[in-house]
């Protein structure tokens, strides 16, 4: 037998994923926007450029969700596969680490390459997971939404 989640609470857990992971990053980005002699310098709008596209289409769609669900009076029993549920959330925090690490550990491994043109170049790995991510989070949301239909019609 599956084992089964409540799917709103599955999504409140994915979202403080989306909106921690997102705020941390944002945070750190605006600390380095701030600096003097930061790492962007005078090209502070193209790290925003590289940042905003990662993260706003989906976190913007959760939150879009949440919304609308959250703000609804009614008494949700839905539930929803764990392992749709495990895979996207772990997914999700996989996807920060690495954004995370492509903005923090530059320096570090790459220290002749500007910071920036690393942060381009790191689109070679995020795109692909940024996919894969986005293909998990569609299939739990697909899923969670099935479920919904198929409750609703049991009534």
């Amino acid at each position: 037998m599956k084992q089964q989640r409540p799917v709103q609470e599955c999504k409140k857990r994915l979202l403080v994923v989306w909106l921690a992971g997102a705020g941390m990053l944002s945070l750190l980005l605006i600390a380095q926007s701030m600096q003097e002699e930061g790492p962007y310098l005078d090209r502070v709008s193209d790290a925003w450029g590289w940042f905003l596209p990662n993260v706003m289409p989906t976190l913007s769609l959760m939150v879009g969700v949440a919304v609308k669900e959250f703000t609804a009076v009614a008494d949700d029993q839905r539930v929803v596969d764990s392992f749709l549920f495990n895979l996207s959330l772990w997914l999700s925090v996989g996807y920060f680490t690495l954004l995370m690490a492509s903005i923090s550990l530059q320096p570090l491994f790459s220290p002749n390459v500007a910071p920036l043109d690393f942060l381009k170049q790191s689109n070679l790995w995020l795109g692909p997971m940024q996919g894969i991510v986005t293909l998990a989070l569609g299939a739990f949301f697909g899923k969670a939404e099935q479920s919904g239909k198929a409750a609703s019609e049991q009534k």
